[in-house]
């Protein structure tokens, strides 16, 4: 008897430095693959700054949207901040649409994005 798994590919590769944590996300972000992203950059006061490497990443659904609206508004009354790297044209798109694309901070790379959110970028 054969089975199938229900959900899609998924993975949230986190990396923490100081007050900074960077998430790689790997696979769509929808409502069965959300819990495993909010896992990733659940808001323990460990960090003030996100940064989503969305690189393979090509599609987000409102429940993503949502996770990430109120992940940017958390850590910008901490005087954080969220940036998301290397974003894919149908995502980009979707951002746009739904006025996200000024909110947040887009950037072409990690280091780059911890740039602009005034982190120092820590010596691998």
């Amino acid at each position: 008897m054969k089975t199938w798994s229900v959900l899609p590919p998924f993975e949230a590769r986190v990396v923490q430095r100081d007050r900074m944590r960077i998430v790689e996300v790997d696979g769509e972000v929808d409502i069965l693959t959300a819990p495993k992203l909010a896992a990733a950059v659940k808001d323990d006061h460990a960090f003030d700054a996100l940064v989503l490497d969305v690189a393979r990443m090509p599609f987000i659904s409102s429940t993503g949207l949502s996770m990430i609206v109120a992940l940017h508004r958390r850590l910008a009354r901490r005087g954080g901040g969220v940036a998301v790297v290397s974003v894919q044209p149908l995502v980009k798109r979707i951002l746009e649409l739904v006025g996200l694309i000024d909110a947040l901070i887009l950037a072409a790379d990690v280091p780059t994005a911890v740039k602009l959110l005034g982190h120092e970028a820590a010596p691998d």
